[in-house]
């Protein structure tokens, strides 16, 4: 097993190297594009790599900060950017011959433009599954474990921070394609509530879904970089310190998957927590999740075939195309019948629960598995489903692989699951 991982970084301690003149953006870039040359042609997380423009880009930062003028804790901080998310002057391929021939985007994504805005440096592009669905599969590997998948659809954002070439990027979940690939590449992640960020220049996959996350060395860095493009209704770029009550959620589905690695770690993490002084209790969920499960595939699969009803079949994959009949299949009545039902669920579920509580559970059944597959997400999809922000959490480790568990709050508790992980506690857990 050949590992590859390295430390990006925390943004806190490279923001203050900046401050304190030991580290400039320029050097820092540098030492990014050194990695990536040293490590990604085993890694294979990078599609564009925009060298002397991000170049460009730190010197501007580093002239501003010696003049004073610093835009906050994302100044000078290279970013990388999801293949399925416009970046001015590169094609968004989304890993799709479809698009081969789409000329470069004119303009920067939304959610791009508002971090470039913030002061963060655009490294490039990161590889992702043909239309940030399940196929066809993108080349990287995971930087633990080469033979292993870095997950789905964001599998080069994960693996990306993991290899230690940039210390923040961007990925998009419709299903579990942000909070998975950073568990089974031991980094962090944020996914605000479901269609809090979208925007103009995302590719859409499942409109009511679609949400863009963001991946750090850790969660706390996950979550700045969406300050960085998120609403100020979302509340993150200074929330309150929380304190929360950790609800440890039960379901058949997780006790029936959760392999004995994964569900060890996740519990040793609420040990942890209950001994840095938060409530921690558990309780089963009011919903069974695999309902969710199924409802989201219905809703999933009726919004992959209205939105891409014209994509060429024969420069699709297999399974995209058949999964886009499916979509197109679906009658109008049992769509709206699926928002109708995933709306109950909601309802149903978060009523359950107080607005101090934030539910843990297992990210994944089990540690990455092999390149054939982006592993399995039917622990993520009923959150996403259910709509809340949802935190991946480093849980700890099975043998040499890593475990990554789910912090999650009800809808546009953004800034309270924020506020805990940015807090003093937070830090000195080191989520």
């Amino acid at each position: 097993m050949t590992a590859l991982i390295q430390d990006p970084g925390r943004i806190r301690d490279l923001a203050a190297a900046m401050e304190a003149g030991s580290l400039t953006s320029e050097a820092l870039v540098e030492r990014c594009l050194a990695r990536i040359a040293a490590v990604d042609g085993q890694v294979r997380a990078w599609v564009h790599v925009l060298a002397e423009e991000a170049l460009a880009a730190a010197r501007a930062l580093d002239a501003e900060r010696r003049s004073g003028q610093v835009r906050g804790p994302l100044h000078g901080i290279p970013v990388g950017v999801k293949d399925v998310i416009d970046v001015t002057g590169l094609p968004t391929r989304a890993n799709s011959p479809s698009r081969a021939e789409l000329p470069p985007a004119t303009a920067d994504a939304t959610v791009v433009a508002h971090l470039r805005a913030a002061g963060a440096v655009v490294l490039g592009k990161l590889h992702t599954t043909e239309y940030a669905y399940f196929n066809s599969l993108p080349p990287t590997r995971n930087p633990w474990d080469l033979t292993r998948t870095a997950g789905g659809s964001s599998a080069g954002s994960g693996a990306a921070v993991a290899a230690g070439t940039v210390p923040l990027a961007l990925g998009t979940q419709t299903a579990g394609s942000v909070n998975r690939p950073a568990a089974y590449t031991g980094v962090g992640a944020f996914k605000p509530s479901t269609l809090a960020i979208g925007g103009t220049g995302v590719l859409p996959l499942a409109p009511s879904f679609d949400t863009v996350g963001t991946f750090g060395g850790t969660a706390r860095d996950a979550v700045l970089c969406a300050a960085g493009y998120a609403a100020d209704h979302l509340g993150l770029r200074a929330p309150a310190p929380v304190r929360p009550r950790i609800v440890l959620l039960n379901d058949p589905m997780i006790t029936a998957k959760a392999q004995p690695g994964t569900a060890s770690a996740v519990a040793a993490l609420a040990a942890r927590f209950g001994a840095a002084g938060l409530p921690v209790r558990e309780a089963t969920s009011p919903v069974r999740l695999e309902d969710v499960l199924v409802v989201h595939r219905g809703v999933m699969v009726a919004e992959l075939g209205r939105t891409h009803a014209r994509a060429p079949r024969d420069l699709v994959s297999e399974r995209i195309g058949a999964d886009i009949e499916a979509g197109l299949a679906i009658a109008e009545a049992d769509y709206l019948a699926g928002l109708r039902r995933l709306a109950e669920f909601r309802r149903a579920f978060w009523s359950s629960f107080g607005a101090e509580d934030l539910l843990l559970l297992p990210a994944a059944p089990d540690v990455a598995p092999g390149p054939e597959t982006t592993g399995d997400p039917s622990f993520v999809i009923p959150l996403t489903a259910l709509g809340g922000p949802i935190a991946t959490l480093r849980a700890g480790m099975d043998g040499a692989l890593p475990v990554g568990a789910l912090l999650t709050g009800a809808p546009g508790a953004d800034a309270r699951l924020a506020g805990f992980l940015l807090s003093d506690l937070g830090n000195e857990l080191d989520l």
